[in-house]
């Protein structure tokens, strides 16, 4: 940084910035809650407050991360919702994919990939489970084996 011009430019900036102070950075309402605190009767300074709230409450001014967050309570727990946690189903086609990936069609019509090259053993009336597993991955297994694929649905 051996341009002094935008050093200078870069200092004015960050003068301007920073000098900016909390009252003007909070605008009238720090004035009304100050003029309210500065009133020396306990009924006119908690009545001045609450007329203070009433104005606030009744504004139309809503923060719109806050609103998407109470629109949206599950998100980023959809995977962790009751309900069916796995699928039991005989498999009613085994074929592979172009390139290379088993491919395997469900009773219920389901069609599911590998992911990954390791050895899995099933054939057509084949009973599997098909479960989730972590990060929101499903893994298949062939009923009366421990040996476990990586898939992904691909319908």
């Amino acid at each position: 940084m051996n341009n002094p011009q935008l050093m200078l430019a870069i200092t004015c900036v960050l003068s301007t910035v920073l000098s900016v102070s909390p009252v003007q950075a909070k605008g009238p309402l720090l004035h009304k809650v100050k003029a309210c605190s500065q009133l020396e009767a306990d009924k006119q300074r908690l009545a001045c407050y609450d007329k203070l709230a009433a104005d606030i409450a009744s504004r139309s001014h809503s923060a719109p991360h806050h609103a998407e967050a109470k629109s949206k309570p599950t998100f980023g727990l959809e995977h962790k919702q009751e309900g069916e946690q796995e699928i039991r189903a005989t498999l009613s086609d085994v074929s592979k994919s172009p390139n290379g990936q088993r491919r395997f069609t469900l009773d219920n019509q389901q069609r599911w990939q590998q992911i990954g090259t390791q050895a899995f053993f099933a054939k057509e009336g084949d009973t599997v489970i098909i479960r989730r597993g972590s990060f929101n991955s499903f893994v298949m297994q062939k009923v009366g084996s421990n040996r476990t694929v990586k898939v992904r649905r691909i319908d």
